[in-house]
């Protein structure tokens, strides 16, 4: 009998114990960045990059800065490409601390962005991460983002950016204009087809095609046949021309300039492809059917 009132003891206070963490569960405070990634342009001033929080009482959170780095393509040694005090610098900080008041949903970490006008220095980027550790605040979602700076006097900067492409059948997806670091009229281009607009399947992949923007900007094309950087259970994704009937290995796709944005004529569109040894489409939604007009959102 002694066993029995021992056992059931026991299980009153192991219950106790549980309830009291339940109930004291909304003190941990829960705070994330919405956005792993950000873009601002040079002569932005004064940004505001956002946290969001959760917790039912007051905390504190502590945050460090990451200046950026590249790959110099003379030597190929890694160099500084973002510092701190130079090109940007964080302002209100109060020792890199942030702190919420209970029920608090959103707070900001404001960054002074460096301007270098009439100087073409390229982009350059830093990253600010969450450094509160232990059982005082939960990292939840993204505990980082990273800032990049977009060089204002870089040479494509009219044309870079997300565009509503649409094609001859009426379907519509956004196709981005990104810059190459690396060549200045060289653009590459994101959700080139409507099944690659965007994190594909959820596994966050992105697939970038590499286009020739003239010097005047009046257009920009790419090769056919053009091997996207990743892969998907061993076959290679490429881009081939396609007019709806045959499937072509040879061939450019040129995007005119107009009023709104850029346009593909004539007969053939594009197609995203499985490779390997056999050759299907790579998902529903990867064919982009001629023509395909842009507008820049």
């Amino acid at each position: 009998m002694k066993k029995i009132y021992l056992i059931a003891a026991l299980l009153l206070v192991l219950t106790g114990i549980s309830c009291s963490r339940l109930v004291n569960y909304t003190d941990i405070p829960f705070v994330y960045f919405p956005n792993p990634t950000i873009s601002v342009y040079e002569d932005a001033g004064i940004v505001e990059i956002p946290i969001k929080a959760n917790a039912e009482v007051d905390f504190s959170l502590t945050f460090e800065t990451q200046d950026g780095e590249k790959t110099d393509v003379a030597t190929g040694l890694v160099v500084p490409n973002g510092k701190k005090g130079v090109d940007y610098d964080i302002v209100d900080n109060d020792a890199s601390i942030v702190r919420f008041a209970a029920g608090e949903t959103q707070k900001s970490i404001k960054v002074s962005i460096t301007d270098f006008p009439g100087v073409l220095t390229g982009n350059k980027d830093f990253t600010i991460k969450m450094v509160s550790s232990g059982n005082q605040v939960c990292k939840g979602g993204y505990s980082y983002c990273k800032v990049t700076i977009i060089d204002n006097d870089h040479p494509l900067k009219s044309i870079l950016g997300e565009y509503t492409a649409t094609d001859s059948e009426g379907t519509t997806w956004t196709m981005t204009l990104a810059a190459d670091p690396n060549d200045w009229y060289t653009t590459f281009i994101d959700g080139i087809v409507p099944t690659f607009a965007g994190d594909w399947v959820g596994r966050g992949i992105r697939h970038y095609v590499p286009a020739t923007v003239a010097e005047d900007l009046s257009k920009f094309s790419f090769n056919y046949v053009y091997k996207l950087a990743d892969q998907y259970n061993d076959h290679d994704i490429t881009i081939w021309g396609y007019d709806g009937n045959y499937i072509y290995q040879s061939g450019t796709a040129t995007f005119e300039k107009t009023e709104d944005g850029f346009k593909l004529d004539g007969s053939k569109g594009f197609v995203a492809i499985y490779e390997n040894g056999s050759y299907y489409l790579a998902a529903s939604n990867a064919v982009a059917l001629a023509p395909i007009t842009l507008v820049k959102k």
